[in-house]
């Protein structure tokens, strides 16, 4: 995956629909150049107008909840990439064509925009990503719901690595902390509840050190660039989608070098008990708590994730897609670590 040209498509169309001229709604797709053409017969914008998505207040009819969200608007070209609020353009140099609802005003409208998923795959598109964009050219773009972005868990570990599946915020922020020296710009975070993929976002930026990232989407439009406070992932894992998974492009992962001496099964004591991990030389690591029968990798087991080189000499990160982390630091035989899991010390031993 070239990455810098992912984020370098999400900065040019954060704000506007994808250059496919589409932006989705629950039930079809807008022809922003249809409708405007639809819109000038009606002179209610001009020609030169552009089609953007502006910050604005909605009201949910059903409930009168008032909120912030987006609209598809055709603005005077002088606001396109420079303004991003309804409240920033006068009434006349602005157009709503598409309300967040749609024309019913009611959550769940089919005409309410929906267009996180098609915005994401074009963003991993331009990036080299394969099967997500159409498979002849003129083509309608095909992924346009969430768990078509969720079903890149189910790639190679080689090219995609599910980190965490469906865990909270704080286990979620608690990765990022420990795996910030590998994930990256470009990698996918999406958002659930009740086991139903609701909304999609990609990577813009993450510190290497702490782990704050950034991220960007549509529906509602979001990325670091709409200003302080904006881009935040964590405002995604909202009480409408509070489960997030993390889809992580792995190509270029850090090698584990002689760490891959590590792999095979471990003791591990934690909390007073003992379990068994299995570690495998391509970085995927599994967990039971029955002792195994056999030096052979387990063909079932109780839990699972990616093990990865720490920030430092000799210490590993074990990220299960739970959300729970394992840091801990190998001895200089390679027998033996020290660490912690949820904050309780974590010893393990190689072997059974």
């Amino acid at each position: 995956m070239d990455r810098d040209k992912a984020v370098e498509y999400a900065q040019k169309f954060w704000f506007q629909p994808t250059d496919d001229h589409l932006v989705w709604t629950k039930s079809e797709a807008i022809d922003v150049r249809v409708r405007k053409t639809e819109l000038l017969k009606r002179k209610v914008i001009k020609a030169d107008w552009e089609p953007v998505f502006l910050r604005k207040s909605v009201i949910e009819l059903s409930t009168g909840a008032i909120g912030r969200a987006d609209g598809l608007f055709y603005v005077a070209p002088a606001h396109v990439g420079v303004h991003f609020r309804r409240s920033q353009i006068p009434a006349n140099e602005r157009y709503l064509a598409q309300d967040w609802f749609g024309p019913t005003g009611v959550s769940g409208s089919p005409g309410g925009l929906n267009d996180c998923t098609a915005y994401v795959s074009h963003c991993l598109a331009a990036g080299g990503v394969s099967g997500l964009g159409p498979a002849h050219p003129g083509d309608v773009w095909p992924t346009r719901a969430v768990s078509q972005l969720y079903a890149l868990k189910n790639r190679p570990a080689s090219e995609v690595k599910l980190i965490v599946d469906m865990a909270s915020r704080a286990a979620t922020e608690a990765v990022f902390a420990a795996l910030s020296h590998v994930v990256k710009a470009g990698d996918v975070l999406t958002f659930a509840t009740h086991g139903n993929q609701e909304h999609s976002g990609m990577l813009v930026s993450i510190d290497a050190a702490t782990g704050d990232a950034t991220m960007t989407c549509h529906s509602t439009m979001d990325h670091p660039d709409l200003g302080p406070g904006n881009g935040s992932w964590q405002k995604r894992a909202n009480a409408d989608h509070p489960f997030v998974t993390l889809l992580h492009f792995s190509a270029d992962d850090p090698a584990l070098g002689a760490l891959t001496g590590l792999a095979g099964w471990w003791t591990v004591t934690w909390r007073g008990d003992d379990y068994y991990y299995f570690l495998n030389a391509a970085g995927v690591c599994f967990w039971v708590a029955r002792k195994p029968v056999s030096a052979a990798a387990p063909s079932t087991y109780d839990g699972w994730g990616h093990w990865y080189a720490g920030k430092a000499a000799d210490d590993v990160v074990i990220a299960w897609t739970t959300g729970t982390v394992d840091e801990f630091t190998v001895d200089g035989a390679g027998t033996g670590f020290v660490g912690t899991e949820s904050g309780d010390p974590l010893t393990g031993s190689k072997g059974l």
